[in-house]
């Protein structure tokens, strides 16, 4: 490390400024970008330009349910991606801190940050050390619980700028449900089923003449969709499969359009199927009459069930999957709806699934026993998604009402009804029409076929 440097770390240390620097250059007609405190800034010779954090994974103290209804403590995973992190950087006054509150719940100890910048960085924790260390991008695991000051300093050794780094968090336990509605000019038919991909947002429905259609929006702006376009497959069979629509056509057959080409939809298989059912990132599902089947590659099918086909969903068709939290080769899918051999309840099926043939498993029906009474509920116009590690469920009750949110911990084995910090909005009408849930980035969307949108987290 040069003198420089050596001096203007030791002046950070005792807290002096570089004004004296500063005074010299100006009046050399040199851009100076870094004095700490009230002193007069110009070009930026050293800098943070960018910043932003990994994805903060937590252990977070939750409620769960066994088989009888009885509630424990128990330890989950969260995750909040560092793509959702959003942070702002204030040149003028040093300051860097992230533009929405996260979570309670966020454990900020190890958080890892990722930086550009014009000079070298170093940090310290406000009111910890008084010693600098030299941060590197993208590796250095740092305590966010506290304000970090960051130190960038100038190649020559000649000039520094200070930034206090703040990262924000709920003081509150805000483990609640908050909706807010808006209004669209969504036009749509019937119950609806919904993915995301892309930035977008794209629901299949039908139109007021009981043609097929899709329509899609902005994930940022849900006042906005497209003319619904005529499709010629089944909107509610619709899966995504590599990057790729697919959907079971009136003749039995799959075709596929890309997100971008929803006019152009093609064969994409020569095998006749009876039902599209889900997809994961191995593997697209479909009923052929005798087994469930799955490809990789729409040529080549294997049995992936062959039990409990009756209780096979007929309508109302959802599928979600999810990385395991036990083995990274491993995912696991879940896939709800409404069949007419069983009047009483939801149908819920359970996979784990890998490209390995020697680990994965086959489609398996979650049986509704006395041993099991928690069962998926029957709900009119049932929807479902996967968010925030649980799986979600919404529907008509027999007063023909969108009264309450259900919740599974446990990948649709067990549901149950949620109340207090989680209700449903007070203005959601079913006589307005059939209503899907779906899961935005960070947020749940409720999409009723009048148009009416309502968008809620969970933090």
């Amino acid at each position: 490390m040069d003198d420089g440097l050596l001096r203007t770390m030791k002046k950070a240390y005792i807290k002096q400024t570089l004004s004296n620097v500063a005074v010299l250059l100006t009046a050399l007609l040199v851009c100076v970008s870094c004095i700490k405190d009230n002193e007069t800034e110009t070009a930026p010779e050293c800098a943070i330009l960018s910043f932003s954090v990994n994805s903060i994974t937590s252990s977070v103290l939750t409620k769960k349910y066994d088989r009888e209804g009885n509630a424990s403590d128990t330890l989950v995973s969260k995750t909040i991606l560092g793509s959702d992190i959003y942070f702002n950087i204030d040149q003028v006054n040093g300051r860097i801190y992230n533009v929405d509150s996260l979570p309670n719940w966020t454990d900020l100890t190890r958080v890892v940050p990722n930086f550009s910048s014009r000079g070298t960085v170093f940090g310290r924790v406000v009111s910890g050390d008084d010693l600098y260390y030299r941060l590197v991008s993208g590796s250095d695991s740092i305590d966010f619980s506290k304000p970090v000051e960051l130190m960038c300093i100038s190649t020559d050794g000649q000039a520094s700028r200070f930034y206090t780094v703040k990262i924000n968090k709920h003081m509150a336990a805000t483990d609640t449900l908050e909706w807010k509605t808006t209004s669209s000019n969504l036009s749509i038919s019937g119950s609806s089923k919904v993915h995301v991909t892309d930035g977008k947002v794209f629901v299949f429905a039908s139109n007021g003449n009981g043609e097929q259609v899709v329509t899609f929006a902005n994930e940022n702006d849900a006042t906005t969709w497209s003319t619904p376009a005529t499709i010629p497959v089944d909107g509610g069979s619709v899966v995504m499969f590599n990057s790729q629509f697919y959907g079971l056509g009136t003749d039995g057959y799959i075709y596929s359009a890309s997100p971008d080409q929803l006019d152009t939809w093609t064969k994409a298989s020569d095998k006749p199927m009876k039902r599209l059912l889900a997809a994961d990132d191995y593997f697209l599902y479909a009923y052929d009459g005798q087994a469930i089947i799955g490809t990789s590659d729409l040529q080549t099918w294997t049995v992936q069930g062959t039990t409990d086909l009756d209780m096979l969903p007929e309508t109302s068709v959802c599928a979600y999957s999810h990385a395991s939290n036990t083995n990274s080769k491993l995912q696991v899918a879940v896939m709800t709806g409404l069949s007419s051999n069983n009047p009483d309840h939801g149908v819920a099926w359970y996979k784990v699934t890998s490209s390995d043939s020697t680990i994965n498993q086959p489609w398996a029906y979650i049986q509704v026993t006395l041993d099991n009474p928690y069962g998926l509920p029957h709900l009119g116009n049932l929807s479902t998604t996967y968010y925030n590690g649980a799986f979600y469920a919404i529907g008509t009750s027999d007063a023909d009402k969108y009264e309450y949110l259900y919740r599974s911990d446990d990948n649709g084995i067990t549901w149950h009804q949620l109340t207090g910090k989680y209700p449903m909005p007070a203005n959601l009408n079913a006589a307005n029409g059939a209503t899907s849930i779906a899961t935005v980035g960070t947020m749940l969307w409720m999409i009723q076929e009048n148009g009416q949108i309502w968008q809620g987290s969970i933090r």
